[in-house]
């Protein structure tokens, strides 16, 4: 049933962005009035020309106006762009692109840096932070000479002490000028390495070692009476010994360390100063001295050097299997194995800790004597320890300096937790400052939501700070406390503050950017959105469009590019764009409130809003075979609490829970890579668990996820899922070809010989301007074709090469229909609703879910004969509700070929239609990570518990009755 719209509003003075006549990519000259300080979202089936309407007209036009403005010598450092083709846009203002692209890729951002929350934190570190020693946690504070003097007075009244200033520490050098100046200055005794001297014949010290050296400014017997003399002998000591003294009592010899800064009376100074940088990873002075402030250290893996499966006699040592059938390796593993009297032909999984320990980290000081035969038949023999896998490995990646060894080398590391800092970070001295009672790295290790907490805690909590720290760093506190309620806002609340940005996905790293945007509090602003619903569970949906709405009231327009229904229910404005994708695309369909856009006859987004047309609920579901399953128990990755989840073989299954509750933790990270590894033997090390059963059930696992099909615009999907090979392969087959003898490799525009060499085969030459955008020019050579003349000549039914790329896959389907082998891969594309594209597309141009929806063709078009599980993340990005429909209908095929899906999602279209639903929850973050919900979709609607249930329950309309099919 369709539900009524929600309120909407017009543009509140009735100002609008005229745009005429665009026509960039598949836009047919369109005209289109935006209504301005409203929420506009623009809709069609993918490939029907929103985003380029969005970003590569709109935005891209007001980013060139802007960049226009500054003067040439700003210019000259920023990239500019093209004029946007279109006859005119008027009433454009200034814009802001948000999309799921700009993913930082600097492993030192993380999402505290990335929000500027981090700056502020450390701004309030070092207003208000107490230090405390980081050996012993004792307090301290920085001391004035009043302070140091009063403090002796009180602690050794009585006592004979002398007060030592260190003017040398751990310095190499003779000093044997300063000893002399300090003679002259009137010292007398001195401690050189913690020895008594007479500084008028002062021992001569070895340049080349280090040196400590204390000069004794007085020596007496502590009395009120002697005050000033106390507070001349200090005052001296710390202008010579660097703001530091010790006082030694002369009985008992114990030491006292003093100093005008932060400094432990026990351990001594330790932080220079209060400032900022000191709590910046990213500084010298904060950040941890072993890992430079990166928190990680890539350390050799020893599951990843080790097949357990092996033997060592058969190649256990994966660096050394190549060179275990003969040569030195094979010796000293036999040699060491003999000497200590373990199996060579035993799987090393099988061995005692102790023999593996031998094979990993060596012998130690113990010779091992190997007896060797060289290929010419002479013997030699060696006596000497065994060094280990481990630094062995080590040592060569130090040595070599060949690039392909240390690539080979660099693939058996991971990175594990610094092991100075344990992750945080800083250095020790900066850890140990607190606030409150809360240190900057435990902050930074607590979800959005618990900092939330504590913030709120720290001004008007039971944990409320002092008058004077509130006082200092009220404003700050109040500005934490509003960006990260933004981030909760907009579903982000299971984040923790030290998650590195280059581990965000797509949707949650568009949201923390427009989290940051509302803080900024910006009017008068175009934002441009690409799906921010993207990775939101629908339990998240109604946050994100309320903080949607706060960007309109602020006096923004808001432009955002999105299909989730609920989205589209709650705009003000929705222009929807079509009728169909790619070529059929690029007009305007129906402009006005949702109520308009559902009475659109022509519409496809209006028919599904309607109810006109729908994503029905399957008639019949697979039979849940309870002897063939695939069981993974004790999962613990990330915030999993030791999950044991069952996924039934021959079925489609969603895993599902809200945005942080460990879905992609228990299948990307843990369940996937330990398929891999078992299945493929893959380089691979899983998230810790504890065993895996079924697995025999199991021939191949495909892992099909939105990373890029290609980094380099050379490659395409023609390419990718190897229809070009067999095209290529058709063309060398002509008539012509044979008679000039032109071979497969003719009609590469990636190699020499049949591509236009002007311009490598790329069909454009690219020109750098100053102070002007980079202009790309088609090549004058080949007129854009990519190939040369002779080339071109060769045709098939009319159509030369660059005419195929050229093509959309529906246009080539239809052409190449009596072609089995093309005509299947072809359709496969079709299938998963990418008809649209071209052949010939680079691949840097696709969206996440087109580049995803590649790879599934690709292993679409293969007569997959033994059982295959296939797992997906989020297939559905980029979809409108029509593309949908088409998907769930290829998955549909593929389980009924007896292959396995398991798919994290959040559609509750791809939800309903699963056979099997496995919920994580019921939070996100440290409430998450367990089993909320099992079963059907019929079941896990009625868990009270679930909040996937609970969105699922309306969809069902009561209807709890399916028929399950075998």
């Amino acid at each position: 049933m369709a539900r009524a719209p929600s309120p909407h509003r017009a543009s509140p003075n009735g100002s609008v962005i005229a745009v005429r006549g665009a026509r960039k990519h598949n836009l047919k000259d369109v005209d289109i009035d935006i209504p301005k300080g409203c929420f506009v979202v623009l809709s069609g089936v993918s490939g029907s020309g929103k985003s380029t309407l969005a970003f590569d007209t709109l935005y891209a036009e007001g980013q060139r106006r802007y960049v226009e403005s500054l003067s040439s010598y700003a210019r000259q450092f920023l990239g500019m762009t093209k004029k946007a083709e279109c006859d005119s846009i008027e009433g454009l203002s200034p814009a802001i692109s948000i999309d799921q692209k700009q993913r930082s890729h600097n492993p030192r951002s993380t999402v505290a840096t990335v929000t500027e929350i981090m700056d502020h934190l450390r701004l309030l570190w070092a207003r208000i932070g107490i230090p405390h020693c980081p050996e012993c946690g004792r307090e301290v504070a920085r001391r004035t000479v009043q302070e140091i003097v009063d403090d002796i007075l009180w602690q050794m009244d009585g006592v004979s002490i002398s007060i030592w200033a260190p003017v040398i520490t751990n310095r190499k050098g003779t000093h044997a000028d300063l000893l002399r100046q300090l003679h002259e200055s009137g010292y007398v005794t001195a401690k050189i390495n913690g020895r008594p001297s007479d500084l008028e014949h002062p021992p001569i010290l070895e340049k080349n070692l280090r040196h400590d050296i204390e000069v004794r400014m007085d020596r007496f017997r502590i009395q009120k009476s002697e005050r000033q003399r106390l507070t001349e002998a200090v005052e001296d000591g710390l202008r010579l010994g660097n703001s530091l003294i010790t006082v030694e009592e002369d009985e008992s010899g114990q030491e006292f360390p003093f100093s005008e800064e932060f400094a432990c009376p026990e351990h001594g100074a330790f932080i220079t100063e209060m400032s900022p940088r000191v709590f910046s990873f990213n500084s010298p002075i904060g950040a941890c001295p072993q890992c430079q402030g990166l928190g990680v250290m890539r350390e050799f893996s020893e599951d990843l050097l080790i097949n357990s499966e092996r033997s060592i006699e058969e190649g256990a040592v994966v660096p050394f299997a190549s060179s275990m059938m003969s040569g030195w390796y094979r010796s000293i593993l036999i040699a060491v194995a003999e000497h200590y009297g373990f199996a060579t032909d035993t799987p090393f999984s099988e061995l005692d800790d102790d023999a593996k320990d031998l094979v990993l980290h060596g012998t130690g000081s113990t010779p091992i004597r190997v007896e060797m035969t060289s290929e010419s038949g002479s013997q030699y023999v060696t006596n000497r320890p065994w060094e280990g896998v481990v630094p062995r490995v080590r040592r060569m990646l130090t040595d070599t300096s060949s690039n392909r060894t240390q690539s080979r080398l660099v693939s058996y590391m991971i990175e594990q937790p610094c092991s100075e800092c344990d992750g945080n970070r800083l250095n020790k001295a900066s850890s140990a400052v607190i606030v409150g009672t809360t240190t900057l790295p435990q902050i930074n290790a607590m979800t959005i939501e618990q900092a939330t907490t504590t913030v709120h805690g720290w001004m008007e909590g039971d944990k409320r700070l002092d008058e004077r720290s509130l006082y200092i760093g009220r404003d700050i506190l109040r500005e934490v406390r509003n960006r990260l309620g933004f981030l909760d806002a907009v579903g982000l609340g299971y984040l923790t503050l030290d998650r590195r940005a280059n581990t965000l996905s797509g949707g949650e790293s568009q949201r923390i950017r427009l989290a940051t945007q509302i803080g900024s509090r910006l009017t008068g602003v175009m934002y441009v959105l690409d799906e921010p619903s993207i990775g939101l569970h629908p339990h998240d949906n109604a946050r994100l469009l309320s903080t949607l709405r706060e960007l309109t009231e602020l006096g923004n327009t808001l432009i955002v590019v999105e299909h989730d229904e609920a989205t589209l229910r709650q705009a003000d404005w929705i222009i929807d764009i079509g009728p169909k994708a790619g070529r059929d695309g690029g007009h305007i369909v129906a402009a006005g409130p949702p109520n308009h856009i559902i009475q659109a006859k022509a519409s496809i987004t209006g028919a599904f809003l309607s109810g006109r047309e729908e994503i029905p609920i399957p008639s019949e579901r697979k039979v849940i075979d309870d002897g063939r399953k695939l069981i993974i128990r004790g999962a613990s990755q990330n915030n999993l609490k030791s999950v044991t989840a069952s996924f039934p073989l021959g079925a489609m299954i969603a895993v599902t829970g809200v945005s942080g509750s460990g879905k992609s933790s228990l299948l990307t990270n843990t369940l996937a890579p330990a398929l891999q590894r078992h299945l493929h033997g893959a380089d691979v090390v899983p998230g810790p668990y504890s065993s895996i059963e079924g697995i025999e059930f199991v021939d191949k696992t495909i892992v099909i996820d939105q990373s890029p099909i290609g980094r380099t615009p050379r490659s395409n999907p023609a390419t990718y899922t190897g229809v070009f090979d067999e095209i290529r392969k058709l063309y060398s087959s002509t008539k012509l070809s044979k008679e000039r003898g032109y071979l497969q490799g003719r009609f590469s525009f990636n190699v020499r010989g049949g591509r236009c060499e002007a311009c490598q085969g790329g069909g454009q030459i690219r020109l750098e301007m100053n102070f002007l955008p980079d202009v790309w020019i088609t090549c004058e050579q080949c007129k854009g074709m990519r190939y040369n003349r002779e080339t071109l000549e060769v045709r098939w039914r009319g159509k030369n090469i660059h005419d195929i790329l050229q093509m959309t896959v529906s246009e080539a389907a239809d052409f190449f229909q009596n072609h089995p082998k093309i005509s299947r891969i072809l359709h496969t594309l079709v299938d998963v609703g990418l008809g649209y594209i071209t052949l010939g597309q680079p691949a840097t141009t696709l969206s996440g879910g087109e580049a995803q929806r590649v790879k599934l063709s690709s292993e679409l078009k293969r007569r997959a004969k033994k059982h295959t599980v296939y797992i997906l993340d989020e297939p559905t990005t980029g979809l409108s509700l029509f593309d949908v429909r088409q998907l769930i209908e290829v998955l549909h095929r593929i389980r009924d070929k007896g292959h396995t899906i398991i798919i994290i999602e959040h559609h509750l279209d791809v939800i309903k239609s699963a056979d099997w639903i496995v919920d994580l929850g019921p939070g996100g973050g440290d409430s998450g990570g367990r089993i909320v919900a099992i079963g059907t979709p019929e079941e896990v609607s009625v868990i009270e518990s679930s909040r996937t249930g609970s969105a699922l329950n309306p969809m069902l309309d009561g209807d709890k009755t399916v028929k399950q099919i075998a």
